[in-house]
């Protein structure tokens, strides 16, 4: 029975999906066709998608690649930029010590001959204040000498008469002395 029961039961089966064939069948067909046609699409889509996730990739790279690429290059020209910039300063604080050295060199010569310079103009006044003193006191000695030889003269004159020749001679004299003592 057992035999006879599987044979009647794939017999019904048979008939079952025969009955489902003339029943679903032509939907079933265009409903599997249609899921045929997704699934290519789908796959179809699934294909595009890692070319484009790939070209993404690929694109993102070569972006990645320009951009470090353009960052060591823009690095570089500031390194270069900055080592220039750091010399032409060490140039310039190097002149700018110089000058200063010479200048310096330059001014404390200058300050020791303005040192020696007034050493020398105050000994200079010195001298000669101590030479226009000795000028005066010598004049003076030398105006009361003349006036006393003149009061002399004068009171021998008054007592005693002169020739004209000898009074001649002491006036003589007299302008001479005066005209030395004018050009001292």
């Amino acid at each position: 029975m057992n035999e006879a029961n599987k044979a009647e039961i794939r017999q019904r089966l048979g008939n079952i999906v025969q009955l489902r064939d003339l029943l679903f069948g032509d939907q079933l067909d265009a409903y599997n066709a249609k899921l045929e046609q997704y699934q290519q699409r789908l796959n179809a889509l699934e294909e595009s998608l890692e070319e484009s996730q790939l070209a993404t990739a690929n694109n993102l790279l070569q972006l990645e690649k320009k951009i470090f690429n353009r960052l060591n290059l823009v690095a570089n020209t500031l390194d270069k930029k900055i080592n220039q910039h750091n010399l032409d300063t060490q140039n310039k604080h190097q002149k700018l010590r110089e000058e200063f050295a010479v200048i310096s060199q330059y001014s404390h010569k200058n300050i020791d001959f303005l040192h020696r310079n007034l050493a020398n103009t105050n000994s200079l006044k010195t001298e000669i204040t101590q030479l226009k003193s000795d000028c005066a006191r010598d004049l003076a000695l030398f105006k009361q000498e003349l006036a006393s030889k003149l009061e002399n003269q004068l009171a021998e004159l008054t007592t005693d008469r002169i020739s004209r020749t000898d009074l001649a001679e002491v006036l003589g004299e007299l302008a001479l002395k005066l005209k030395e003592s004018d050009e001292d």
